[in-house]
């Protein structure tokens, strides 16, 4: 049995898909064809009713095709952001394989969660409802439960990394941090490598920015881009530089909305104490979280 011993476990909106296409590169290291498996949530996400309507790999027979293509490679892996919110994700992977080295990219949790709505909100998940109303819980929407989850509780990180260290040792654990990605990100990669045991020498493309902020120019573009088949169907078939020159025509990145100082604030105390008890946990300096 193929056993892949590098998870990506998130968090969502962090920069994972970069890391997950940068590792992709190396010849040292497989990862799954398909990014999000969410092979180990796939029950809690089933039973949640999570709203993004995607199949995900639910048999350890679909689990182990998404490995078959490998050959040499001494790292395989695979990236599902949902493996750090779940409770006793980090026990299964454990379990499946206590040899397994765990990575995280974490950002500062207001940003990390605004950037989640207003994806959600272009891929046509939140019904309208402004950031605002969700926040503060102002709406009878069905789904407001799994809205305040995705963009805020998803950020109370402290248990959810806790749970990693509870059961993998520390020194299978690397965590970065979003705005190590964004300041230096070969850095990072070199980090990551010797993380990994592979060549760190190895060279890949690290110009391109993996999932930004796109806004659609025009209402029919926003339908079309809420299909996802049509998402599908342009990233595969065409090669990445059409497919950024049809987004350059299509979307615009000048956009983006700005989230109000009276969220921010409001937030800012929501996460003041968790921000602390993860500080101390992850040895890392988080005070720069409260600007």
């Amino acid at each position: 049995m193929i056993q892949p011993n590098l998870f990506i476990v998130g968090a969502p909106k962090a920069g994972t898909t970069s890391l997950y296409t940068y590792l992709e590169d190396h010849p040292g290291v497989y990862m799954s064809p398909i990014k999000e498996t969410n092979y180990f949530t796939y029950q809690a996400i089933k039973e949640q009713k999570l709203y993004y309507k995607e199949e995900h790999i639910s048999t350890l027979a679909q689990y182990q095709n998404q490995f078959q293509a490998h050959t040499t490679e001494p790292v395989i892996g695979e990236a599902s952001v949902s493996y750090l919110f779940y409770p006793r994700t980090a026990k299964k992977l454990h379990s499946f394989n206590p040899n397994a080295k765990i990575v995280m990219v974490l950002r500062q949790s207001i940003d990390r969660g605004f950037s989640h709505y207003l994806m959600d909100s272009r891929l046509g998940f939140v019904d309208n409802l402004s950031f605002e109303d969700i926040v503060f819980q102002k709406n009878n929407h069905p789904q407001q439960e799994l809205y305040y989850q995705q963009f805020i509780e998803l950020g109370l990180y402290y248990e959810q990394v806790k749970q990693y260290f509870d059961y993998f040792d520390p020194n299978q654990i690397k965590i970065f941090l979003f705005e190590d990605l964004k300041s230096d990100v070969g850095a990072v990669m070199q980090e990551l490598y010797e993380f990994l045991e592979i060549d760190n020498s190895f060279q890949t493309e690290l110009a391109t920015t993996h999932n930004p902020f796109l806004a659609p120019r025009n209402a029919l573009v926003g339908d079309l881009y809420k299909q996802k088949w049509i998402r599908s169907t342009v990233t595969t078939l065409l090669p990445s530089g059409v497919t950024t020159y049809v987004k350059s025509k299509f979307f615009d990145k000048s956009k983006k909305p700005i989230l109000s100082q009276k969220n921010r604030s409001y937030l800012n105390q929501l996460y003041q104490e968790d921000w602390q008890r993860l500080a101390k946990l992850i040895n890392r300096n988080l005070n720069h979280w409260n600007a």
